[in-house]
């Protein structure tokens, strides 16, 4: 799980900084000094991505970096997280404060740790579940799936977890490591997401939308219309989000 999170200004100061072990806001003081030296170093690299997130492997503990034009984002995680959670978690908080707060933050001088708004906004992604979906929800699932794939018009249907594994459902296998790229490279919702992103693979297009950290993934048949599978996928996303919520 992520202990603690911080955002860190272009020059290395931090300026937000936040305890998931105790819930409570950190000393800013506290960030490490080669955590800080990382950040000025990096953000100042031309080589450094803005769609990466790139770790240091500590003996106890995995700090984890993100940039951003006017900040960083860091989070502390133990060394049992999943890297691939972990990366679409950081992608997930740091696009969201991006969004939100990207021009204030250019501007801030001294902790933002007390801006309620902050704080509500990163604990709707850390607290979203990241454990495997409960017996009940895989019942759910199933249901669904069956359900959406008495429509002549569909293909194929399938629920991938965060780490890309199929769930349930019926995809092909020559599908499945194309779905789990797209997978790995994506972000966790607090939602369900408004519309599906769609990629070509093979004879089909495939819808996905994401639900929390599952991802649902329909195909309508090659000769049908894909408003089919984007119909089916968004109805198996709301009802999941209904359940899960």
């Amino acid at each position: 799980m992520i202990r603690c999170v911080y955002m860190v200004n272009k020059s290395g100061d931090p300026l937000y900084g936040r305890s998931f072990d105790d819930d409570a806001c950190l000393d800013l003081t506290s960030l490490p000094s080669y955590v800080r030296n990382s950040v000025v170093m990096m953000q100042s690299s031309t080589r450094t991505s803005s769609e990466r997130v790139y770790t240091l492997e500590m003996e106890e503990c995995v700090w984890s970096y993100m940039f951003f034009p006017s900040f960083a984002l860091v989070s502390m995680a133990s060394r049992e997280q999943s890297r691939t959670q972990l990366k679409n978690l950081m992608q997930s908080v740091g696009r969201a404060v991006a969004l939100e707060f990207g021009n204030l933050i250019d501007s801030w001088n001294g902790s933002m740790s007390d801006i309620a708004d902050i704080n509500t906004l990163i604990d709707k992604y850390l607290s979203v579940d990241l454990n495997s979906p409960t017996t009940k929800i895989l019942n759910s699932i199933e249901r669904l799936v069956s359900k959406a794939l008495k429509q002549h018009e569909i293909a194929f249907i399938g629920v991938f977890d965060s780490e890309g594994e199929l769930l349930k459902g019926n995809v092909p296998e020559a599908y499945l490591f194309r779905i789990q790229v797209e997978i790995s490279q994506g972000v966790i919702t607090p939602v369900v997401d408004i519309a599906p992103s769609t990629i070509t693979s093979g004879d089909h297009t495939l819808q996905l939308l994401k639900v929390y950290t599952l991802t649902v993934v329909v195909a309508a048949q090659p000769s049908e219309s894909n408003l089919h599978a984007v119909s089916t996928v968004s109805d198996i996303a709301n009802s999941l989000y209904e359940k899960m919520s």
